[in-house]
């Protein structure tokens, strides 16, 4: 399952890599702009629904130093991102769109069916595990 890494929404519990609360696979009814920008909006149009297909790679300015040349530069980090590639069911075009605006259309109920949270990695295969038990080794040296 492809999950949405260190996002600002994050599933509860032990969750030390941040996976979020929205899963690849997903489907939801995608509401024009005018719907939240109308006072009046009405109803949602539940006619057109969108599939997530993956979440794009993040750009994370200023990033690393350039030990050349002592400037900043940007990186590119696999499933950082607050965009994810969604594909129409109905006619199968593509588009990026916020995560936020998926949120939000998820506590809006605008959702096919019951979203279920990502699965959680297996943590062995990574770092981050090893690194909270450092400082707790490092606090046992120093007294």
């Amino acid at each position: 399952m492809t999950r949405l890494y260190g996002a600002q929404r994050r599933r509860g519990g032990a969750n030390p890599l941040g996976v979020g609360v929205i899963a690849a696979g997903s489907l939801y009814y995608l509401q024009n702009a005018s719907w939240f920008s109308d006072r009046y909006p009405g109803p949602p149009v539940c006619r057109d629904p969108w599939r997530i297909e993956a979440f794009e790679n993040g750009l994370l300015h200023a990033a690393q130093r350039d030990p050349n040349t002592g400037h900043w530069r940007s990186s590119y980090w696999s499933g950082r991102s607050d965009m994810a590639v969604v594909r129409s069911l109905r006619d199968g075009r593509q588009r990026s769109v916020s995560v936020r605006l998926l949120i939000l259309h998820d506590d809006l109920g605008l959702n096919k069916g019951t979203t279920a949270y990502p699965t959680l990695p297996d943590l062995r295969f990574y770092r981050c595990r090893s690194r909270t038990r450092e400082p707790a080794a490092q606090l046992q040296h120093a007294a």
